[in-house]
């Protein structure tokens, strides 16, 4: 069976824990224009604890979200200065990794409603995906909380020659519904642009562990990714940023991997970190995989 391949951690949070700023719009965008060596730092550390796919950092680059802090005109120049960091980080560290373009919630995460129309979020995924093209290998559109998002995403990825990977976030308290409030498995039932992987990511690995037979029925390569925080607030504002979360500190390396280890048992392919999973996640990860079998006894 060929070993699962495994994504890096979190950038956002990672840029926080690390000494970035976490208020909105300076959360991972920011970062690009204030200490793009340090995104370099952590694109390099992904790459040595083995990630085989790095993702840009981009999550908070979207046209919308630029707009909110008035900085919409630099959406060129920043998917280029992420685009351009992360491959330097693969040429300086001389691994023969995959770069994925990191493609957020256009607006804010964790919501269900919408400023803009269908067809215009289609079109904003659509010149992300332009602009980030020359530089990237997977198109993954992900925590996106509603079949809208997946929907206007997949639209946007029609007829591109790269793989495009679609990945969901759930409600930790009904862990078999999107954030949004849909069923998991009527939104994948419902898709009509079939995506090259099927993921789970930015929820708890527990609700993974929950959902993921759903995922194992749609016949399509799956993965997840989870994330470390202790909830999503029902207040949340995304305007508030990661200010608003806190982390869970019982989500050691070796805790993290016990859950995925299920996943890789389950049949994941794709698997990696969310928020609050950093390098020495990832580093373990790799132990569980190289060992060429799910159980974390395996790796010991």
């Amino acid at each position: 069976m060929t070993n699962p391949q495994l994504l890096d951690g979190g950038m956002g949070q990672e840029i926080v824990n690390r000494g970035g700023k976490g208020l909105y719009g300076e959360w991972a965008s920011g970062a690009l224009y204030e200490a793009p060596e340090l995104v370099s730092e952590i694109h390099r550390d992904y790459i040595q604890a083995g990630a085989d796919i790095i993702t840009t950092n981009t999550y908070g680059t979207t046209r919308t979200r630029l707009r909110y802090i008035g900085k919409e005109d630099q959406l060129a120049p920043l998917l280029q200065i992420a685009s351009d960091l992360a491959n330097a980080a693969r040429d300086q560290c001389r691994r023969d990794i995959q770069i994925a373009a990191s493609l957020p919630p256009l607006e804010a995460s964790y919501v269900n409603t919408f400023d803009l129309s269908f067809d215009e979020t289609a079109a904003e995924f659509s010149e992300m995906m332009d602009l980030l093209a020359p530089g990237v290998d997977i198109y993954l559109g992900e925590t996106l909380s509603t079949s809208f998002e997946a929907r206007a995403f997949l639209q946007a990825a029609q007829g591109r020659s790269k793989p495009v990977w679609l990945a969901l976030t759930l409600d930790d308290r009904q862990p078999l519904q999107l954030r949004g409030g849909e069923k998991l498995a009527d939104v994948i039932n419902a898709l009509e642009a079939i995506p090259d992987a099927l993921l789970l990511n930015c929820c708890k690995p527990a609700t993974i562990s929950q959902a993921l037979p759903i995922l194992q029925a749609s016949g399509l390569p799956f993965g997840a990714y989870a994330n470390g925080f202790t909830g999503i607030p029902d207040d949340w504002v995304d305007r508030g940023g990661v200010a608003q979360l806190s982390a869970r500190e019982d989500m050691s390396p070796e805790a993290y991997a016990r859950d995925v280890a299920g996943w890789i048992d389950a049949g994941a392919s794709i698997v990696g970190g969310c928020c609050e999973t950093g390098p020495a996640h990832i580093a373990r990860l790799r132990e569980l995989i190289d060992a060429g079998k799910g159980s974390v006894e395996a790796s010991q």
